[in-house]
């Protein structure tokens, strides 16, 4: 970035910081976090906090920033303002800004900008977004958007609180493996042609799929499914029948998608091509619910499904000490995670979840330098970090990643041979933790 690209933001980024002041409560400015979407004319279309229609004027200032560089050929990537570090991603006709002054890493920060824009696209489709902006380059998008906003923040939230999104991997349900397998089967078994994908799907993690045998919807597309089932909009009851783009499936287009909560813990979750199938699919879920119900499996459903997540001294003798754990199954793209210790209160979370995603940025670049020089150091496979709140271990093989926290101050060997017992207790129960073997037609 050249000098006067330098200066010109300098003296960008104090009008933004003096607007903010003008413009928004000390409420607002306290966030720690914030998020914004704007079109590339500047029209104010997402804001996490506050009304953005209140915005216009540091979403002006967000564009006047992006369009400064895009003049230069120097695109702004990211920058720091007093404590705050900014980062920007421009994506067709949307601009899209987080900032943040808790110190998250830019690489983190730029990939929940990427999954927040697939959220957008999972709404309209890329195609619409850039058919509406062409034809109207200052559009008010909130007009399309209407609804949607609790689904959005709830999803940013998800990514503070939920290293599942970093991952790349499914969160799946603890669940007997008979019972996993006879929900599969009835899946499959009540299945009418125009189901394509056929789930059932318990507070974000998956319990049962059915899918065609030579396709797959990517993880980054479920995570955005499973948040939006997860919703309030859709836990409160009913039957819901929409239309969801899957960017990484296909960005120009819709499928269509039925949530119902057949348990009042666990969703049902049908994807078609078939915009016209919404009967066909009430009359799937009658049956799977009939067949489930026959034997009491809907209620051994519900009664797993109820239970969220295993607490960190099921994890085999010993394991009481752990604040928490992920364990990510690197073939099956796969993932579990308990729940926090009652001693871990919500922030102190959340710093533990930050420091697994520091920690796994840290590896990867340290892989990433190891294998495009020839330095001497490899990558790393098991660090450590220790605070005056906790001790987090980060675990990489060419297997599996494992993240877990503990007391502070706890022994290092101690923690290491408690972590080899939970490996070896994780493969014992490796099918009632995950889902294997998943019926495909």
């Amino acid at each position: 970035m050249g000098d006067n690209a330098v200066e010109a933001a300098a003296a960008t980024a104090a009008t933004v910081a003096e607007r903010v002041d003008d413009f928004q409560s000390p409420a607002w400015r306290n966030r720690k976090r914030h998020f914004l979407v704007l079109s590339s004319a500047g029209k104010p279309i997402y804001s996490r906090y506050g009304d953005e229609a209140q915005m216009s004027t540091l979403m002006s200032a967000t564009q006047a920033i992006i369009s400064t560089f895009a003049d230069m050929s120097d695109p702004v990537r990211s920058m720091v303002v007093g404590n705050y570090t900014l980062v920007f991603h421009t994506s067709g006709p949307l601009y899209l800004l987080a900032a943040s002054d808790r110190g998250d890493p830019e690489e983190l920060l730029r990939s929940e900008l990427r999954l927040l824009h697939s959220q957008v696209v999972s709404i309209l489709t890329a195609a619409q977004l850039t058919k509406i902006f062409e034809q109207r380059s200052s559009f008010d998008l909130r007009q399309l958007l209407g609804g949607t906003q609790g689904i959005i923040d709830q999803l940013i939230d998800r990514m503070d609180a939920d290293l599942g999104f970093t991952l790349g991997s499914l969160d799946t349900l603890w669940m007997r493996y008979r019972l996993r397998e006879r929900i599969g089967k009835t899946l499959l078994r009540q299945r009418s042609k125009p189901v394509l994908y056929a789930m059932v799907v318990a507070d974000m993690k998956l319990v049962a799929l059915v899918r065609p045998r030579k396709h797959s919807l990517h993880p980054a597309d479920l995570h955005l499914l499973f948040s939006m089932v997860a919703s309030k909009a859709f836990v409160n009851g009913g039957e819901h029948w929409t239309p969801v783009c899957f960017p990484r499936f296909n960005d120009q287009g819709f499928l269509h998608v039925y949530v119902s909560y057949i348990t009042p813990h666990a969703a049902l979750v049908l994807v078609s091509a078939d915009r016209d199938s919404f009967f066909l699919m009430t009359k799937y879920r009658q049956l799977v619910c009939d067949d489930l119900a026959a034997d009491g499996s809907l209620q051994r459903l519900d009664d797993a499904a109820a239970q969220c997540a295993l607490r960190p001294s099921e994890l085999g003798p010993h394991t009481g000490i752990l604040l928490q754990l992920y364990y990510k199954h690197k073939t099956l793209v796969q993932h579990f995670g308990t729940r926090f210790a009652d001693s871990v209160d919500h922030d102190h979370k959340l710093r533990i979840i930050n420091t697994y995603k520091r920690l796994r940025l840290h590896m990867a670049a340290r892989a990433s330098s190891s294998s495009s020089s020839s330095s001497a150091h490899g990558p790393l496979r098991i660090v450590y970090f220790q605070s005056s709140t906790d001790t987090v271990l980060a675990w990489q093989s060419s297997s599996f990643e494992l993240f877990a926290a503990f007391p502070p101050a706890t022994d290092v060997t101690a923690m290491i041979r408690l972590v080899n017992a939970v490996l070896d207790w994780i493969r014992n129960e490796e099918d009632h933790l995950f889902v294997i073997n998943s019926p495909s037609y």
